[in-house]
């Protein structure tokens, strides 16, 4: 008997220690203004991603925007996605190795789209609501870049909140500006080990990094789920958001879980579009 009231002692103290590690911030967060937002704007047929024009098009359209946003050698803040220039641009180089001039030289897709500056596109947006992702490589010294993403949101008229992959972003924001809604963006690791160690990998995927920056809302890729994230859903009850949604079979599934929706290739309806707006 008393070895089973010390083993239960420890299994008790192991499951309260993981829900301290799981836990995101308190409730202050409500929830998205609005549950649609486009996926690097509305792209396609033409238009690339994380372009003016796909900004455009989702401000006219009335729609929410995720957007990626990194730093030039220069220490401009750009809008772009990926760590180097070879899918968009065809060249070999990463944004952190150019200049801003330099990478205005390059067009998006073969279009005649740039890579567009972060405060030309809050300026397109005018006031509609955006998840800005910031990117940082692990490793990297992340004071730069979320200093540089709050100096450029000080004015912007409508909502901005922060997520990232880098629980280290989310730990700055918590720290300097807990005024800002922050998101711990995840996805299950495990099986891709994508440029992770096992347990690095094993912690972002269970959301055991919670614990650095008590995200208010949690970002996870919609195909995928984990403990940590099972019971951080069901017994913290934070604000979820869905990425990639790419289908409305995928977005009727993703509505059982999760109140905010980051899409691509295909559009909401204008039913959903309409309830959104609380037509």
């Amino acid at each position: 008997m008393h070895d089973m009231v010390i083993a239960g002692f420890f299994v008790l103290l192991f499951i309260l220690l993981i829900l301290y590690f799981i836990k995101p911030n308190s409730k202050r967060f409500k929830g998205f203004p609005m549950p649609f937002f486009a996926h690097r704007g509305l792209h396609g047929d033409g238009i690339p991603e994380n372009s003016i024009a796909a900004f455009r098009k989702a401000r006219q359209k009335g729609l929410g925007v995720e957007l990626d946003v990194r730093l030039t050698l220069d220490n401009k803040l750009v809008v772009f996605h990926d760590d180097d220039l070879k899918r968009l641009c065809g060249e070999p180089y990463s944004v952190e190795q150019l200049k801003y001039d330099d990478l205005k030289k390059f067009s998006l897709s073969g279009t005649e789209e740039k890579i567009p500056l972060f405060e030309e596109v809050l300026k397109v947006l005018e006031g509609m609501p955006v998840i800005c992702e910031i990117k940082s490589l692990p490793g990297d010294a992340v004071g730069e870049v979320c200093e540089a993403v709050c100096r450029h949101i000080a004015e912007y008229n409508g909502f901005v909140c922060i997520e990232s992959f880098n629980p280290y972003v989310v730990q700055w924001f918590a720290k300097n500006r807990p005024d800002l809604i922050r998101g711990q963006l995840s996805m299950n690791f495990m099986p891709t080990k994508k440029a992770l160690p096992v347990i690095q990998a094993f912690l972002m995927t269970n959301l055991l990094v919670n614990v650095l920056g008590r995200p208010d809302f949690i970002a996870y890729r919609h195909t995928d789920d984990s403990v940590g994230f099972f019971l951080c859903r069901k017994i913290f009850k934070p604000v979820c958001a869905a990425w990639t949604i790419c289908s409305e079979k995928e977005k009727k599934a993703a509505n059982l879980k999760y109140q905010a929706i980051i899409f691509e290739k295909f559009h909401p309806s204008h039913d959903d579009l309409s309830n959104a707006r609380g037509v």
